[in-house]
């Protein structure tokens, strides 16, 4: 029953549409499912890089500590995503931190498994390829927000991108439920909880953004700089 409800979890990620079924029922046979609760740590750097995770549901943040000792937060995933690719990057240790923000479902499959699986199956090996690129491609555009936009273009960037990537369109509106705190969004966009405070009552009073602790809504997505 266990391979069963993994093997639908891994059927289920646009990750691995098109892949073989008797590659997903041997990837759901490796790996193991564990239940996360919110600001636990999956890993530190410096730890072995020898685990691939799979989010099937919650929210994950990866950051990285710099060389002064600040915490930057380079990405938050949301389900579907794979994280700690690090480990068939050729990286023997760990550099980043990954760390549970909203209570999550996550499948970890060993390293060495993992890479007998893409050699195994193109599809598999030109997926993870893809996906790969398209975080890199994240990544960048997340340090080109930081060099060259002010805050408040970095959260209405930010905001544009995190309701893309986790919220639902409605008839007249776009919805996440629920939203992040002004603590959080302060880390994911280098910058102050009292400046985040300030841009988004600014944003609400201009009539761009409506939220609560419970919600962001947002009824022109397109325009909202």
């Amino acid at each position: 029953m266990a391979e069963q409800t993994k093997l639908w979890c891994l059927q289920n990620f646009n990750l691995f549409k098109e892949v073989e079924d008797h590659t997903l029922i041997e990837m759901a046979v490796r790996s193991h499912m564990s239940h996360t609760r919110k600001k636990e740590v999956i890993y530190f750097p410096e730890e072995p890089s020898n685990t691939i995770y799979l989010l099937k549901q919650g929210k994950i943040k990866i950051s990285r500590i710099s060389s002064d000792g600040q915490t930057v937060t380079i990405a938050l995933l949301g389900p579907g995503e794979l994280f700690g690719e690090s480990a068939i990057l050729g990286q023997d240790v760990r550099q980043n931190i990954a760390e549970v923000v909203e209570d999550s479902v996550i499948c970890a499959i060993d390293k060495s498994s993992f890479q007998e699986l893409l050699e195994k199956s193109n599809v598999l090996s030109r997926r993870v390829s893809t996906h790969i690129g398209r975080r890199m491609r994240d990544v960048e555009t997340k340090i080109e927000d930081l060099v060259f936009k002010d805050a408040r273009d970095r959260i209405v960037s930010f905001l544009s991108r995190y309701v893309k990537t986790f919220g639902k369109q409605m008839v007249d509106l776009w919805e996440v439920r629920p939203f992040l705190t002004h603590q959080e969004i302060a880390e994911l966009t280098a910058t102050s909880r009292q400046t985040v405070n300030s841009i988004l009552n600014e944003l609400k009073s201009e009539g761009r953004i409506d939220f609560t602790r419970q919600y962001l809504r947002i009824s022109d997505l397109e325009n909202l700089a």
